[in-house]
């Protein structure tokens, strides 16, 4: 058997407690609302490394009238692992899959997976900032096959986005869609270990 690609995603796969927002927002004295309604119009410009974090705190500071002393991206976010994500990528690997991080970050939110000591129990990992791609589009995928050296056929992704499960499966990807059941997960690649 030819060895396969498994790309897993970081957020709400391999760690929970990914919510940042109400922290910074209590932190900084804003209405969280608010600031979550103008995050996202630059969510994915930041996580495409197009606007820098640092640019998009200069707007907070203009819009808000506060000043950041910090990275308060990076201060709030408090990830914890998922152990059995992570015990099924050493699984895999020991049965020589390749496995990858894929994640939608930012600066701020990436170096934790060498802090945790994540980035150990994966052969490589791609930050959309730093590949300048973002799911769910299709350059994020094809990307990532293509540095790897594996086609779509060989290649599976988890992730707890519905629509990211779609798009990969539009390309003909192996997709599945991580709703916390370990158990349904481990069942899935039993092939692959």
């Amino acid at each position: 058997m030819e060895n396969e690609l498994v790309i897993f995603d970081l957020g709400n796969v391999i760690v929970r407690n990914i919510e940042m927002l109400k922290t910074v927002a209590a932190g900084l004295g804003v209405d969280c609302g608010r600031l979550e309604a103008d995050y996202r119009k630059y969510e994915n410009a930041m996580m495409a490394g197009l606007i820098s974090v640092q640019d998009y705190y200069r707007r907070l500071e203009h819009i808000f009238s506060v000043q950041l002393h910090d990275d308060v991206f990076r201060t709030a976010f408090r990830p914890v692992i998922n152990a059995p994500v992570l015990e099924l990528a050493d699984r895999l690997r020991a049965k020589g899959q390749r496995c990858v991080i894929g994640s939608n970050t930012f600066s701020s939110h990436w170096p934790f997976i060498d802090e945790m000591g994540i980035r150990s129990h994966f052969d490589n990992a791609y930050a959309s900032h730093e590949i300048h791609a973002v799911k769910p589009y299709e350059a994020f995928f094809a990307l990532i096959m293509f540095r790897e050296g594996f086609p779509a056929e060989r290649t599976h992704f988890i992730d707890d986005s519905p629509a990211n499960v779609a798009a990969a499966a539009a390309m003909g990807i192996d997709a599945y869609c991580y709703d916390d059941d370990d158990a349904a997960l481990f069942r899935h690649f039993s092939c692959l270990i």
